[in-house]
């Protein structure tokens, strides 16, 4: 009975605070207090949307790179020992091994990141990047760090978010709106305010908002209460010993090393900006400022982190999740107060943003000049249909230029048909007005986006080699314009494709972060983890202990001295150049990328000794096959020395020791 009654009144808590800022329950209000405290801007949570779903087509991209070195059928981690050390993980990439089967799952996955960046079938395509994400994580885990925890974790939290519901394809007004007597405004959101709360409100507030936050939080509370040795609360020279890891530290890391005083005040900001970073976003005073503040802060300390370390993506992950804080205020006084300053000084505008008129022929027309101002037009504007309100627009002059009198900064745009548009002649059915000019076909194009905010391409279209291109295929055939329009058509929604938070979604997510808690809390005190499968399976396991709780004291680097059949020694891990037995200048620079420095660093510990064999074979096969050594050049065998080099902070002079981790005979 008890918890019987337990359920029953967290379904209760659920259900209410599901209700909060919340249009799909009912009219149920919360306090203004509480939404801007708890709750996610709608527009925060595009930017969020955007810029994350680049950040993982970059990871993809770069993963792409090295298919055949770590998950193709020749990788340093062979498939089947993957699987058998991911006994409750799931990954198509166990399925096969060939290369182009991997190239395929990771095209997928950009293309599903993509969908994501333009907000089309957005919820959809969120999970399909979570299931993507995890199964490329899976099949090597020993290439993975923090920033690949932060960015799992955050795609998972993505699926319960409305991130579609602004600057977003699903949320582009419906064709029918066209024949409206109301035109799509700027001054309407485009046609968003379907997208607001039952009150008017740009905020969000759900289960799904409070455990983003909570999750965000859990980082940095835990690494920051991990750091509890004297280094990073009683002396402070944590931060100095992390710059003596040969592996990550850059140049400007080094220089920094040479100043302590400085390097004790860092360590002492960023323990305690750990600390109390995350409640900056939920402060209920100042709300607005303190939020930006707060984005601000965590893209200030990651950046210092990746200028004196190597740290991949951790250096943007943060960052990128920081914005779906960002608050109302940031994009209603602050933004608008920034663009206005800024197009003041290219001569746009003395007091306020140009206006946009956009005219448009044709269904198709209206699609695209909508769906171009909903991502591209900042400024005021207004799209009026010809044909379905002719009372409401006047079509322009054929003429290809024309002078007439117009308000200083305003844009009239107009959109004569879905076809020939690009054709730079009287019939074209594209004409731009922009501040006393007229331009119709490719040079009304130019001008859009020179009112646009990617202003920076007019350079590349008014390229007379570029302009011929299009030139050329605008008057060969119709064929790429009417394709076109028909992925216009295809893309486009017959209506906006509103989120619906269902209470059973809630729950999950409440379970979930009640799960990662435990799961961090275990691991901090000790003691076992109920229902251990979830973590792995899930991919929602996560240890936040950066340099903690003592941070690294010896830094040090690998070499691979290698004999060939002529019995001339080589160096196998750079070919071609002499084998540092001495501290190279700057290590972390002779490794390929961060999936490559994850993989070396793993080398030396003692729970890595059987991967050692593999990734023996694996140097093996690239220096002894594919014809790239014949004859006597051949590696007949080699060895993996660990240097190992204490990092002292006064003058005293070190020796570095050497370590035999490994030796390998080819032939």
């Amino acid at each position: 009975l008890t918890l019987v009654y337990g359920i029953m009144s967290a379904v209760n808590i659920v259900r209410l605070i599901s209700r909060l800022g919340s249009r799909a329950y009912d009219s149920m209000k919360a306090p203004v207090v509480v939404k801007h405290s708890l709750g996610l801007d709608y527009r925060s949570m595009a930017l969020f949307r955007i810029t994350f779903s680049l950040l993982l087509i970059g990871d993809l991209f770069l993963r792409m790179l090295h298919i055949h070195d770590h998950y193709g059928q020749y990788a340093v981690l062979p498939v089947d020992v993957a699987v058998q050390e991911n006994y409750y993980s799931f990954s198509l990439h166990f399925v096969a091994s060939f290369y182009w089967y991997q190239l395929f799952l990771i095209l997928c996955a950009m293309f599903f990141a993509f969908c994501t960046v333009i907000g089309w079938h957005t919820r959809l395509f969120s999970v399909l990047n979570w299931v993507m994400l995890v199964s490329i994580q899976n099949r090597n885990p020993y290439l993975l760090d923090g920033g690949d925890e932060f960015i799992r974790m955050f795609t998972f939290w993505s699926m319960f978010l409305p991130l579609g519901n602004r600057y977003s394809i699903d949320s582009l007004p419906a064709p029918s709106t066209r024949t409206s007597d109301r035109p799509i405004t700027h001054a309407n959101n485009g046609g968003h305010n379907h997208m607001r709360g039952s009150d008017g409100s740009s905020y969000y507030l759900s289960c799904a908002t409070l455990t983003t936050w909570i999750q965000f939080a859990i980082i940095y509370q835990f690494t920051a209460y991990l750091k509890w040795a004297p280094e990073w609360t009683v002396d402070y020279t944590a931060t100095r010993y992390a710059l003596g890891l040969d592996l990550f530290v850059t140049r400007f890391g080094q220089i920094m090393a040479q100043h302590p005083v400085m390097l004790r005040l860092l360590t002492y900001l960023v323990l305690w900006f750990e600390k109390i970073g995350p409640f900056f976003f939920i402060s209920p005073i100042w709300n607005g400022p303190m939020r930006v503040v707060g984005v601000l802060g965590f893209w200030a300390m990651h950046v210092g982190f990746g200028a004196c370390l190597e740290l991949g993506f951790f250096v943007f992950a943060p960052g990128i999740c920081a914005f779906m804080f960002l608050p109302a205020w940031f994009w209603e006084t602050l933004l608008p107060a920034i663009h206005t300053r800024f197009i003041a000084s290219r001569g746009y505008l003395t007091s306020s943003p140009p206006l946009v008129s956009i005219r448009t022929r044709g269904q198709r027309a209206w699609m695209a000049a909508t769906a171009f101002c909903m991502f591209f037009v900042w400024s005021p504007y207004e799209i009026v249909d010809a044909e379905a309100a002719p009372g409401k627009s006047k079509a322009p002059s054929p003429s290809p230029s024309r002078d007439r009198p117009n308000k200083e900064g305003d844009v009239a745009l107009s959109v004569e048909g879905s076809q020939d548009f690009m054709r730079p002649s009287a019939s074209s059915g594209f004409s731009v007005d922009f501040k006393g000019r007229e331009s119709v076909g490719y040079g009304g194009v130019v001008l859009l986006l020179e009112a646009s905010c990617v202003w920076f391409l007019c350079g590349v279209l008014r390229s007379p080699s570029f302009r011929g291109m299009v030139n050329r295929m605008a008057y060969s055939t119709t064929l790429p314009q009417r394709m076109i329009g028909a992925l216009i058509a295809w893309v486009y929604p017959e209506k906006p494709r509103k989120f619906h938070q269902y209470l059973l979604l809630e729950l999950v997510a409440v379970f979930f972060i009640l799960y990662i808690l435990n799961w961090n809390f275990a691991q901090m005190m000790q003691y076992p983890i109920k229902m251990f499968w979830i973590g792995p399976t899930f991919k929602v396991s996560q240890f936040w202990g950066m340099f903690a709780p003592h941070p690294p004291k010896y830094g040090g680097w690998t070499i691979m001295p290698g004999i060939n059949l002529d019995g001339q020694e080589v160096n196998v891990f750079e070919e071609g150049l002499p084998i540092a037995y001495e501290r190279p200048f700057v290590y972390s620079r002779s490794i390929p990328d961060q999936r490559w420095r994850n993989w070396i660093k793993s080398l030396p510990s003692s729970d890595f000794s059987e991967k050692r064999l593999y990734y023996g074979r694996y140097l093996c096969r690239e220096w002894n096959w594919w014809g790239r050594h014949p004859g006597g050049q051949q590696l007949k065998s080699f060895k993996m020395i660990y240097i190992q080099i204490e990092t002292r902070l006064d003058d005293k002079e070190v020796h570095p020791q050497q370590f035999v981790i490994w030796e390998h005979n080819c032939l």
